[in-house]
C-alpha cells in the first residue's frame, strides 16, 4: 500500500471516528446546553481585559472565539500575549497553531502542534491536526506516526471510556467497523520470545525459520475463558505488534481472532496488508477476498486487494479491483490514480491518462497524477503535454528529483541540450549523489562531444550506484566513442556481468570488437542479441558483415537474406549481399542486388562500380563500361560539391 493510503485510511479512520462521537456528544448536550454566542464571550473577555491585560483565561476564550470567526491574526496575538505570561500554556500553542494552518502557513503551524504534543504527548486534536499538515506537505510517513499517535490515543480512550478530555467532554468507545490499518517501521524491543512454531505457517509459505518476537507480558497471556479471549482483543493486540513493526505477530494475533470470529472483517483485512507488506501477495488476496465478503460494500478492501494484485503483476484483476472500489466510492483521488497507474503497466497509456485526469479533477494538486500523466504523454510521443505536466507537478513539489530528472531528460530526447543541461544541475545541486541525473548529463555532454566531461559524469554515476548495469554501458559507449576501444570493453563487460541477459549490451561490444577487428568475438555478441530479442535488420546486417570480413560468404548472405525478408527495401542489405555474391564469383546474382539497389537509389556510385566490376567478370564489357562512366561521373559530381 502506498504512503498516501495509509495516510488517507487512516484520516479516514479518524474522522469517522471523531465524527461519530461529536454526534453524539451533540445529542447528549442538546438538553442542557445553548449555544455560546462568540460576540458576546469576546465582548465579556475585551472588557476583563481593559483591566487585567495579562488575564489568562480571557486572552484563552478570546483566542478561541476569534479563532472561531476566522479573524486569524488577531487570535494569533492573543495566543503570543498569552505565551508571554505562559510559556508552557498547551491551550495557546494548539489555537495558535489552528490559526496558522486555516492561514496556509503550514511549517508554524507545525511547530505549533509540536510545541503542543511535547508539553501533553496525550493531546490527540495536536496529533491529529499536525499528520494532516504533514499530509498536505507530502510528508506522508511522519504524517501516518501523527495518525498512529492519534489512533493509539483514541485507543487509549476504548480502554477508559469515562476519561475526561481537556475540553470538558468525554471520549466515546470505538465502533467495531472502524478501521486501523497502520504500519511503522519502528523496532520492537522484545520481551518475550516467541518461537517461529509459535506462530501459523502463513498460506502458500514455508514456516518462518527465525525468532519472533513481541512485548505481549505474562501478565496478558490468555487462559481458558477469559475475556481477552475476544476476537475484539486479540485484533487489538495484532495492531499494537504490527503498529511496532512485528508483522508476524500482528499475523498470529489477527489469526487467533479469526478463531474466535472467522469473519471478523478488521482481522482479516489487518492481516491480509501485513501479508503484502511480507510479500505474500497470494495469501493477502485471500484474506482480503474474505473480508470482501464480510464487507461486501468496504472500497477500501477492493482497492487494497487491487494493490496486492498489481503489486504480484496481475494488471488485469487489479484494475478490476480498483473499478470496483471506484464503484462504491468514486470520489477517492487515489482509486483512479492506481487503476492509471495499473494501465500504465500494462502500456494502455491513453486509458492510463484517462483515469490520471479523473483523479485530478477530484484533487487538483495530486502530484502523483501528473508526474505519472506526464510519463503516459511521453510514452505517447506528446513531448509537451508531457513538459506541462512535469511543469505542473513542480509547482505542487518544487524539489521532487524524479521530476525535475525526467523533465531534463525530455529536454535531451528533444535536442534542447542546454536545457536539460540545466536540469540535471539542478538535480546535482539538491542531491550529489543521484545517479540518474549524472547518468543522463553524461549522454548530454557525449552528444556535444565533451567526451571528457561526459566520462566524469558517468563514472560519477557508477560510483553512486555500481550495480546498475546502464552506467557501465553507457560509459562504455562514450569511451567507444573515444577510440578508447579496451578501455570501453571493460565497461561493457561489467555491465554483462550485472545485467547478462541485455541484448542491447551485446550489441554495443559487438561493434567494439568489430571496430578492433576481433570478427568472431563480434560474431558471437551479434549471435547472442538476437537470442535475446526478436530479430531485426541491425544484428543480422551486423552479424553478417563480419561474416563477409572472414571470408564466410554463405553464412553472409543467409544473414542479410533473413535482413530482406524482414525489410525488402533495405539497400544495405541489398548491396552487401550483392558484394557477397560477387565475392564467391555468382555474378547473375550479385548484378540482380546491385541493379535493385540502383533502382531504389538511382544515384549510388559504388553500387554502379560493382555492377561493372560483375559485367567485367561475365565479358559484357560495354556495360561494365557503362558503369564505371556513370560511377566516376557520380563520383566526381560528389566531390565537387
Amino acid at each position: 500500500m502506498s504512503d498516501e493510503l495509509d495516510v488517507e485510511l487512516l484520516k479516514d479512520t479518524l474522522q469517522r471516528r471523531r465524527q461519530q462521537g461529536a454526534e453524539k456528544r451533540t445529542d447528549s448536550r442538546q438538553a442542557y446546553r445553548h449555544n455560546v454566542d462568540v460576540e458576546s464571550l469576546i465582548t465579556i473577555c475585551s472588557n476583563k481585559l481593559k483591566s487585567e491585560p495579562q488575564h489568562p483565561k480571557a486572552l484563552f476564550l478570546r483566542a478561541s472565539s476569534l479563532l472561531k470567526k476566522g479573524q486569524l491574526q488577531a487570535a494569533i496575538k492573543d495566543c503570543e500575549a498569552l505565551l508571554l505570561a505562559d510559556s508552557t500554556h498547551v491551550g495557546a500553542y494548539y489555537i495558535r497553531g489552528c490559526a496558522y494552518d486555516k492561514m496556509g502557513d503550514v511549517d508554524r503551524s507545525i511547530a505549533d502542534y509540536t510545541e503542543v504534543l511535547r508539553l501533553d504527548p496525550s493531546h490527540v486534536n495536536a496529533a491529529y491536526a499536525r499528520g494532516a499538515c504533514q499530509n498536505r506537505k507530502g510528508n506522508f510517513v511522519q504524517a501516518i506516526e501523527d495518525y498512529h499517535m492519534a489512533l493509539a490515543m483514541d485507543q487509549e480512550r476504548l480502554e477508559s471510556p469515562n476519561k475526561k478530555l481537556e475540553d470538558g467532554t468525554q471520549s466515546l468507545p470505538q465502533k467495531d467497523e472502524d478501521l486501523a490499518v497502520v504500519l511503522t517501521d519502528s523496532a520492537l524491543r522484545l520481551e518475550v520470545k516467541l518461537t517461529a512454531s509459535s506462530f501459523p505457517t502463513p498460506r502458500g509459505s514455508e514456516r518462518p525459520a527465525v525468532e519472533l518476537t513481541t512485548s505481549l507480558a505474562s501478565s496478558q497471556r490468555l487462559e481458558p475463558g477469559s475475556l481477552k479471549q475476544s476476537a475484539d482483543w486479540l485484533h487489538t493486540q495484532g495492531y499494537t505488534a504490527r503498529k511496532k513493526g512485528d508483522l508476524n505477530a500482528a499475523i498470529y494475533y489477527y489469526t487467533e481472532a479469526l478463531k474466535v470470529n472467522s469473519s471478523h472483517f478488521k482481522a482479516l483485512f489487518n492481516r491480509a496488508f501485513a501479508y503484502d507488506k511480507l510479500g505474500q501477495f497470494d495469501t493477502a488476496v485471500a484474506d482480503y477476498s474474505q473480508a470482501i465478503a464480510a464487507d461486501p460494500e468496504n472500497a477500501f478492501a477492493y482497492y487494497n486487494r487491487g494493490i496486492s494484485y498489481d503489486r504480484k503483476g496481475d494488471y488485469e484483476s487489479a484494475i478490476a479491483d480498483f473499478t470496483s472500489a471506484i464503484q462504491l466510492d468514486p470520489m477517492k483521488a487515489d482509486f483512479y490514480h492506481n487503476r492509471g497507474f495499473a494501465y500504465r503497466k500494462l502500456k494502455a497509456f491513453q486509458q492510463a491518462i484517462e483515469d490520471y485526469t479523473r483523479a485530478l479533477k477530484i484533487d487538483s494538486k495530486h502530484f502523483k497524477a501528473f508526474y505519472n500523466r506526464a510519463f503516459c504523454w511521453d510514452k505517447l510521443d506528446l513531448p509537451q503535454k508531457a513538459e506541462q505536466d512535469y511543469m505542473s507537478a513542480l509547482r505542487l513539489q518544487p524539489e521532487n528529483l524524479n521530476a525535475l530528472h525526467h523533465l531534463a531528460t525530455l529536454w535531451e530526447r528533444e535536442g534542447r541540450l542546454q536545457e536539460a543541461l540545466d536540469g540535471f544541475a539542478k538535480v546535482l545541486e539538491l542531491d550529489q549523489d543521484y545517479a540518474p541525473s549524472y547518468n543522463g548529463r553524461g549522454l548530454v555532454l557525449d552528444k556535444l562531444g565533451k567526451y571528457a566531461e561526459a566520462i566524469e559524469d558517468f563514472s560519477a554515476s557508477t560510483n553512486v550506484d555500481p550495480m546498475n548495469a546502464v552506467y557501465w554501458h553507457n560509459r562504455g559507449c562514450c569511451l567507444r566513442n573515444m577510440g578508447a576501444l579496451r578501455e570501453a570493453l571493460a565497461d561493457f563487460n561489467k555491465a554483462l556481468d550485472l545485467d547478462p541477459d541485455n541484448p542491447i549490451i551485446y550489441s554495443n561490444r559487438g561493434l567494439v570488437y568489430r571496430k578492433l577487428e576481433e570478427f568472431e568475438a563480434a560474431i558471437a555478441d551479434y549471435s547472442t542479441e538476437l537470442e535475446l530479442s526478436a530479430p531485426t535488420v541491425k544484428p543480422l546486417n551486423n552479424r553478417a558483415y563480419c561474416y563477409a570480413k572472414l571470408g564466410k560468404y554463405k553464412d553472409a548472405i543467409s544473414d542479410y537474406s533473413r535482413a530482406l525478408g524482414l525489410e525488402p527495401a533495405n539497400i544495405h542489405s541489398m548491396h552487401n549481399r550483392g558484394i557477397s555474391y560477387e565475392r564467391m564469383g555468382e555474378y547473375a546474382k550479385a548484378i540482380t542486388d546491385f541493379s535493385n539497389v540502383l533502382r531504389l537509389d538511382p544515384r549510388n556510385a559504388n553500387a554502379y562500380f560493382n555492377r561493372g566490376c560483375c559485367y567485367d567478370n561475365v565479358g559484357e564489357l560495354d556495360l561494365a563500361i557503362s558503369d564505371y562512366s556513370v560511377a566516376l561521373e557520380l563520383d566526381m559530381k560528389v566531390a565537387s560539391s
